[in-house]
């Protein structure tokens, strides 16, 4: 336990460490806290630690359960590493259960777990304006990341120093505009995941425009519009989700293969398309961006996905890589929710404002994590059954946590969201074998 903190410290907390970190392109040096208990916490507790470090002055404060740290191990390796050897009591080491990864590659994704899901917005970024001065600075930070480990050579072929001095121009250039911000930024993105090297064995799959079924030809026919505005530039168009397999859905999702993506985002940029008073939430990528960003997804696009225009090639990755990627996405967005929990204490937004909107997302994370786990095993399981689930495992009610964010109390919501996090991985795990302890 470090010095100087108050006698009165959370039942569940066993040691607290502080980091110093190096600048990064924000210019100056900043401390990490690491608060590790003794057992997993309730949602209650989580919040709980969360206010006694505001009350301690606890510089960003991240809290770390026997399960984050154990599981740290096959999912942010360099973290596992770091805790061990600053004394810190992991547990045994897990491992992957099909023996797919070894340590090296392990490495490599929880690498390409980050960047991808750090990508994954930016057209959302452009076609319909969802980006603040916090999202930037988000982006800045994975890239920045990523920098640093180019240096170590985890990303052979890409120059961390070169990377490193393009976000620091994007971030303290005044004179650059919004859209051209953002477009450096995908640059950046593609370029590194142009080198990093995805799963080790691949099948092609070539996905073309067949017959839609009739009755949903007038659900896309927003295809004229989307043709007449890109013209020769639109290549294939596929559609993904509830629109495809549900009579009610909120929205459209759809991936648009064109030739020259930045064109096309130009010209789409702030329009946020709809149809039929549905917003369109299009993914823009050339043809060779999508076999890329497939490589690193946990899911393959031709099980799920129904091509209306055109024709694309997209990789079918094995049963055994897509749990992996799952679960190195679950935990990934649960450290990002474990940091967001502060930020929930410490701002109380506006309903409607991008902290707001970036609060409710995240609330939505266990969902998310357990619809792409059953769907890597071809169970596609309905937003209704999903959260069902999650009641029956964890007892984490989706609508209510959402219900609370909008109520204007994110904290308790997002408390909850990362221990059910946290449960969720633990029972799919217990129910596919993804990973296990090392003997």
């Amino acid at each position: 336990m470090s010095a100087g903190l108050a006698e009165v410290v959370p039942a569940a907390v066993r040691e607290v460490m502080a980091v110093d970190r190096p600048p990064t392109w924000r210019g100056t040096p900043f401390r990490v806290t690491y608060i590790y208990t003794d057992r997993e916490v309730s949602g209650a507790e989580l919040l709980g630690i969360h206010t006694w470090a505001a009350g301690e002055h606890l510089e960003n404060p991240r809290v770390i359960s026997p399960f984050s740290l154990q599981w740290a191990s096959v999912f942010h390796p360099r973290f596992y590493q770091a805790a061990v050897r600053s004394g810190i009591s992991a547990g045994a080491p897990m491992a992957p259960t099909q023996g797919q990864f070894g340590d090296g590659a392990l490495q490599r994704l929880w690498l390409e777990s980050v960047m991808f899901l750090a990508s994954v917005t930016l057209s959302a970024a452009v076609v319909q304006s969802r980006y603040s001065s916090g999202t930037l600075g988000s982006k800045y930070d994975r890239l920045w990341q990523a920098g640093r480990y180019a240096s170590m050579g985890l990303i052979p072929g890409v120059s961390g120093q070169t990377l490193t001095d393009e976000v620091n121009v994007m971030a303290h250039s005044s004179d650059i505009a919004d859209l051209d911000r953002l477009l450096g930024i995908r640059r950046c993105f593609e370029e590194i995941i142009n080198h990093l090297d995805g799963p080790g064995t691949v099948t092609e799959v070539r996905l073309s425009h067949g017959e839609v079924p009739l009755e949903l030809r007038p659900r896309f026919a927003f295809m004229n519009d989307l043709k007449e505005r890109l013209g020769p530039e639109l290549e294939c168009v596929v559609v993904y989700g509830s629109s495809v397999n549900s009579q009610n859905f909120a929205d459209y999702d759809l991936v648009l293969v064109v030739k020259h993506p930045e064109t096309v985002l130009r010209k789409l940029h702030g329009t946020s398309p709809s149809f039929a008073g549905k917003e369109l939430n299009v993914g823009i990528y050339s043809a060779q961006e999508l076999w890329r960003m497939q490589c690193l997804s946990g899911d393959n696009l031709a099980s799920y996905g129904l091509c209306i225009y055109g024709e694309a090639r997209v990789p079918a990755k094995s049963t055994p890589d897509l749990m992996m990627r799952n679960l190195s996405f679950g935990m990934v967005r649960q450290r990002q929710q474990l940091g967001m929990v502060g930020a929930a204490l410490a701002h109380q937004p506006d309903s409607g404002d991008d902290l707001h909107n970036l609060f409710e997302y995240f609330v939505k994370i266990p969902a998310n994590i357990a619809k792409g786990t059953f769907g890597a095993m071809d169970q596609k399981l309905t937003k209704n059954q999903v959260h069902e689930w999650l009641e029956s495992v964890c007892g984490f009610r989706t609508p209510e946590m959402q219900r609370l964010v909008g109520e204007g109390d994110p904290g308790l919501a997002l408390a909850e969201s990362a221990v059910a996090t946290g449960a969720a991985l633990r029972a799919l795990n217990e129910r596919f074998s993804v990973v296990r302890q090392q003997a």
